[in-house]
C-alpha cells in the first residue's frame, strides 16, 4: 500500500489532476486535500463503481470526465476526476455544484479549486486511466482498443449513410460545387492577399447541412473555416502559436453567439484577420527547414531574452551558419528579425490590452522601458503612448 500511495503521488505531481485512492471501499487517500468538507466524486462513485471493468469513465451533464480503475483481487480502486477540457467559469461553476451535491457556502473554495485544475482533453484523460491501470494491475493496454474506439461499427455506419446520401444527391441532382472557390479563397490567405479575398464572390456556394439547427450549422461552417485558415495561414508564414490560439478564440467566441449575424461576422472577421496577419509576417515561400524552425522558435519566445546565439543552439545550428542562410534567404539580419517580432507583439498589447508600458517591456525583455520606447518609435514613428491612443 506505501508503494501505491508514493506511485499515486508521483502520478498528481505530473498531472495535477484529482484523485482518490480506495481499498474494500475505504478512501485512504486523496490528492489534493480541498480547503473545505466537499467532495466531487462523492455523487458519482456508485456509478463508477458498479463496472465490472478494470477500467471505466463517465462523463457528468456538466461535462466532467470521472474515471475508475480497479483491482478486483486485491480491492482496491482508484478514482480520477474531475477533469475538464476547458476551463471552469463563473457561468459554469453554480451548475457544477448542484450537480456534485455541493452547497452554496464552498463556492469560494470551488472556485478556488477549478482555477488550479489544468484542462484536460478526452485523450489524454483516458492515456491516464491506461497509466494508472499499468501501475495498479501491472498490465498494459491500449485505451482506444480498450474502450472500443477502433472498432469499425462507427465507420460502417458512416458509410451507410454516406451511400445514401450520395445516391439521393445525384438523384437529386444537388452537389457541393465549393471546391474551386475554396481553393481560391485559400490561396489569397496564404499569400496574404486582403484585396484580392474582399472582391472574391461567393454567391451560389453550395454546403451541405451538418447542423440541426440554422445556428448550428453556422457555427460548425466557422469552426471547419477556422480549422482551414488555421493550416494555410501557417503555410503562408504566420508562426504556429499565433495561428492556434487565434484559431481556438474565434472558435469560442462563436460558441458564445447566439444568432447566425453574428456568427457569419465572426467568420468574415477571421477571414481578414487570418490574411491581414500572413500579410504582416509574410515570407519567401519554399522557405528552408532550418529557417521555418528558426522563425517558430523566435515567435513563440518574445517573452524571453532571445539572442542570436539562444535561436541557434535552439535549431542546433552554429551561428555563422544561421545567420548567413538567415539573411540569404529572408534578406534581413536574424537580430533584426528578434527585434521585430518583439515590437510587433508589443503593438498587439498596447492595442488589446490594459498593461502598463512598464509591464510590457518587462514582459518583452527589453532592458529598460526607456529603450523599449525608443525602438517603438524609430520602428513606427511614434511612442507607445501615441500608438495606443490611435488604437483606442
Amino acid at each position: 500500500m506505501n508503494d501505491m500511495v508514493s506511485y499515486l503521488k508521483l502520478v498528481y505531481q505530473s498531472i495535477y489532476l484529482p484523485l482518490h485512492y480506495y481499498k474494500d471501499g475505504k478512501c485512504l487517500l486523496q490528492i489534493p486535500m480541498p480547503e473545505e468538507d466537499f467532495d466531487f466524486t462523492e455523487v458519482f462513485l456508485p456509478l463508477l463503481t458498479q463496472t465490472k471493468k478494470k477500467m471505466h469513465y463517465i462523463i457528468s451533464d456538466e461535462f466532467l470526465y470521472f474515471g475508475i480503475v480497479r483491482n478486483f483481487s486485491t480491492g482496491e480502486d482508484i478514482v480520477l476526476g474531475p477533469a475538464c477540457t476547458t476551463h471552469i467559469g463563473p457561468n459554469e461553476l453554480p451548475r457544477i455544484m448542484v450537480e456534485c451535491s455541493i452547497s452554496a457556502e464552498h463556492t469560494d473554495a470551488v472556485r478556488n479549486y477549478f482555477q488550479i485544475l489544468p484542462p484536460f482533453s478526452h485523450n489524454r484523460f483516458l492515456h491516464l486511466l491506461s497509466l494508472v491501470n499499468a501501475g495498479l494491475n501491472q498490465e498494459v493496454e491500449e485505451p482506444f482498443l480498450y474502450f472500443g474506439y477502433a472498432d469499425d461499427h462507427s465507420a460502417a455506419a458512416i458509410n451507410e449513410k454516406h451511400a445514401s446520401k450520395l445516391y439521393d444527391a445525384k438523384e437529386e441532382e444537388i452537389f457541393h460545387n465549393s471546391y474551386q472557390f475554396e481553393q481560391q479563397l485559400y490561396h489569397y490567405v496564404e499569400t496574404g492577399n486582403v484585396e484580392a479575398l474582399k472582391s472574391i464572390p461567393s454567391t451560389n456556394i453550395m454546403t451541405g447541412p451538418i447542423g440541426e439547427t440554422t445556428l448550428r450549422q453556422e457555427k460548425n461552417l466557422l469552426i471547419t473555416l477556422v480549422t482551414l485558415l488555421t493550416r494555410h495561414s501557417i503555410l503562408g508564414g504566420l508562426d504556429v502559436e499565433t495561428a492556434y490560439q487565434l484559431s481556438d478564440t474565434y472558435i469560442q467566441e462563436s460558441e458564445h453567439a447566439q444568432s447566425v449575424d453574428t456568427v457569419k461576422r465572426l467568420c468574415y472577421s477571421a477571414l481578414l484577420d487570418f490574411t491581414r496577419r500572413v500579410a504582416a509576417n509574410k515570407i519567401p515561400q519554399g522557405m528552408s527547414p532550418d529557417i521555418f524552425q528558426c522563425i517558430q522558435f523566435i515567435s513563440t519566445h518574445t517573452n524571453q531574452p532571445l539572442s542570436v546565439d539562444d535561436v541557434a543552439e535552439a535549431v542546433g545550428k552554429s551561428r555563422s551558419y544561421l545567420s548567413k542562410k538567415f539573411k540569404k534567404e529572408l534578406g534581413f539580419n536574424l537580430s533584426d528579425f528578434i527585434m521585430r517580432r518583439k515590437l510587433e507583439e508589443g503593438k498587439s498589447l498596447l492595442a488589446y490590452t490594459e498593461k502598463s508600458i512598464s509591464e510590457i517591456s518587462e514582459y518583452l525583455c527589453f532592458s529598460s522601458q526607456s529603450y523599449f520606447q525608443n525602438v517603438f518609435k524609430k520602428k513606427y514613428h511614434v511612442t507607445p503612448s501615441e500608438y495606443r491612443k490611435s488604437m483606442r
